[in-house]
């Protein structure tokens, strides 16, 4: 099975859409991470609302994000993430983190 996830940034905002799986993470990493990095403002939104699955991957896919966010000591907040999301992240302890 084909799986996809999408970027689209506007402003201090970027939204995911789509399936973030093992596949799509690995295509969508380095445009996040350019943009945490290129971009001149302190504070980013992560728009999660439009994700329709997720597997540990885009947990962790957020976990990268994140550090290198506070690496760049810029702040990053997730919005509208999806319960099977919040669920992966209560398992795992992160619920800290990422809620």
């Amino acid at each position: 099975m084909a799986t996809s996830a999408s970027i689209s940034i506007q402003g201090d905002t970027l939204t995911l859409s789509g399936v973030l799986d093992h596949e799509s993470v690995l295509d969508i990493d380095q445009q996040g991470q350019q943009w945490l990095l290129e971009s001149q403002t302190r504070e980013y939104k992560l728009d999660l609302g439009a994700i329709t699955y997720s597997s540990s991957a885009g947990i962790a896919l957020l976990l990268g994000w994140l550090r290198i966010a506070q690496q760049q000591q810029k702040t990053l907040q997730f919005l509208h993430m999806p319960v099977s999301m919040i669920a992966l992240a209560n398992v795992g302890g992160l619920e800290d983190l990422l809620v």
